[in-house]
């Protein structure tokens, strides 16, 4: 007999050896607290250096901003003529989209505020508080938006995907990601098409930011235990995201987005359905390219764990109760137990998660009193969906009718973005806060709450690869199609092939630290080796913030003059 035993925890083997070492706790303790304080260590060093990258940036734009001074009014009239669509020849007397002479007043940009309606309130009871009844309406606004994307429209694309008998990983990228991010497209389009401001690109900036780091960190935060990610569908999905925002990059530089520019976009997001057609293949190539070069060891630590592709098993070497308290594992058979009740309830909390998307009555109350309290504060919208929208969840007959589901839907969600985007962009004017700042704030994150709740109960099920990938992949689509399919139909359609202005020059700084931001991810998994915990989630959360920071002082020219300042007078 051997001197010592190997039991399985989790992928990895644990060699417990004889007395008297193995009862050396203090020794374990202290191996244990310098592991976490040098994983500690890493993150805190990680975050402090792209912090310094960021402010780095900063500097770089403002220095260039200082040696750009001279002769900056006539530039500036150049600029603004530039992104409107204007001939520089005819700076004199002639007018174009977006702009206007008065008397008085050379050159002049339109506030988006007078595309809308207008407001019910007059300016000065909008500053004088007014603007809390604006965010009431867009928050109570996201409600229903979630309630009827949730419902109605993704189960609606459910039973389309269905239908096609498309592949689950296709299905995700298009049908299913289209539902997610339903309010982020809706948002774009009124942005490029009603508004004509760049209300639409922040906030798909922000919820980029949002979906990678905030999102990222409150399932490490909250999901209470150590989440193991797999690299594969995590790398897959960050790579294609670096190109998708490196065309972003690329497309906005200069201000303006040409028709081929956002074709290119198009195709991208083509190519990536494609990668996901023919996702399982990859997967198994580079298993066994990986394989070869390591020699056997990743597969072997895959073999140890058959369903690791879809579901990890998530608890290490410490178990989190509910109530938050700690439990060492001590005894191997404690260890092999613990590990194979949580696969067991793993499984059963991933069924009860996709039976939960089964019908149920919009007239049910719930069981909590935060629930209920939502719920109570929904019926209006609940009673008109309910009468305007067949259910396609009930059962018998109204499974076909998922088709005017589906219309129903999206007429819905395009009035309700119309409601949010409006009400934002009036506060936004009378506070004289730029449209790109509340797209990186308030509509970025209102429209990505529920993704965020969604991944989280994910995590907390076992799901973690899911939970994160989702997160991701979700970016994809919102650069790729919410911006490129509607840049697309404006230049070709009413713009004749003519170039969309970009009014805000602080884009294509927020675009580049989007692209910083993967890279950060990718690199802090890397040195936690493919795990989310508390300390991961904290720096996750306290980078997004500093990200957000910088970018709503540049979109606010607290940097130099990079978003539009010449508006006109109001009426």
């Amino acid at each position: 007999m051997e001197n010592h035993d190997t039991y399985r925890r989790g992928v990895t083997k644990i060699q417990i050896p004889d007395a008297p070492e193995m009862f050396n706790v203090r020794g374990c303790r202290e191996h244990k607290c310098w592991r976490g304080k040098k994983k500690s260590g890493k993150l805190i060093c990680l975050a402090v250096l792209y912090v310094v990258f960021v402010a780095c940036n900063v500097l770089h734009r403002v220095y260039n901003e200082i040696n750009k001074q001279d002769g900056n009014e006539i530039n500036e009239v150049i600029r603004v003529k530039r992104n409107a669509n204007i001939d520089v020849q005819k700076i004199n007397g002639s007018l174009g989209q977006g702009l206007r002479s008065d008397s008085g007043h050379k050159n002049c940009t339109t506030r988006s505020a007078e595309e809308f309606p207008g407001n019910f309130m007059t300016l000065e009871e909008t500053r004088d508080g007014g603007v809390f009844a604006h965010i009431l309406i867009v928050l109570y606004v996201f409600g229903a938006l979630a309630i009827v994307c949730d419902d109605y429209f993704c189960a609606s694309l459910e039973v389309i995907c269905d239908e096609l008998n498309l592949q689950e990983d296709v299905a995700g990228a298009t049908f299913m990601a289209a539902g997610s991010s339903a309010p982020e497209f809706f948002t774009a389009l009124i942005g490029v098409f009603i508004a004509e401001s760049d209300v639409g690109v922040g906030t798909i900036v922000g919820s980029a930011v949002f979906n990678i780091l905030f999102i990222v960190g409150v399932c490490g935060l909250f999901a209470g235990m150590i989440v193991r990610l797999t690299w594969y569908p995590v790398l897959r999905d960050s790579l294609f995201y670096l190109l998708s925002v490196a065309a972003l990059i690329i497309t906005i530089y200069d201000n303006e987005v040409q028709w081929y520019e956002s074709l290119i976009m198009f195709i991208l997001y083509i190519l990536y359905i494609v990668l996901m057609y023919f996702n399982a293949r990859l997967e198994q190539f580079f298993h066994q390219l990986l394989h070869k070069v390591s020699g056997g060891l990743i597969e072997d630590r895959s073999r140890t764990l058959p369903e690791q592709t879809e579901r990890q098993a998530l608890l290490e070497s410490e178990k989190v109760d509910r109530s938050g308290t700690v439990e060492e594992g001590t005894k191997a058979l404690e260890i092999e137990s613990s590990f194979n009740s949580h696969d067991n309830k793993s499984f059963e909390k991933s069924a009860d998660h996709k039976d939960s998307k089964e019908y149920e009555s919009p007239w049910q109350i719930p069981d909590t009193f935060l629930k209920r309290v939502f719920w109570v504060s929904m019926i209006p919208m609940h009673a008109l969906f309910f009468v305007t929208i067949p259910d396609c969840r009930r059962p018998g007959k109204w499974h076909k009718t998922y088709p005017i589901t589906f219309v129903m839907s999206i007429a819905w969600i395009a009035g309700l973005s119309y409601i949010m985007v409006w009400m934002v962009t009036v506060a936004g004017d009378a506070l004289e806060i730029p449209e790109t700042v509340m797209g990186l704030t308030l509509l970025a994150a209102g429209t990505s709450v529920p993704d965020c709740l969604s991944s989280l109960f994910v995590a907390r099920d076992g799901l973690g690869d899911m939970a994160v990938s989702n997160s991701i992949g979700s970016n994809v689509f919102d650069i790729l199609m919410c911006l490129g399919l509607p840049w697309l139909l404006k230049s070709l359609i009413l713009e004749s092939g003519e170039p969309i202005p970009i009014q805000s020059e602080g884009l294509t700084y927020s675009a580049i630290t989007l692209l910083s931001t993967v890279v950060f991810l990718l690199v802090a998994m890397f040195f936690t080796k493919w795990r989310l915990d508390k300390k991961f989630g904290v720096v996750c959360l306290l980078v997004y913030v500093v990200v957000i920071i910088f970018s709503c002082l540049y979109e606010l020219n607290v940097f130099g003059n990079f978003n539009v300042s010449n508006y006109c007078p109001r009426e």
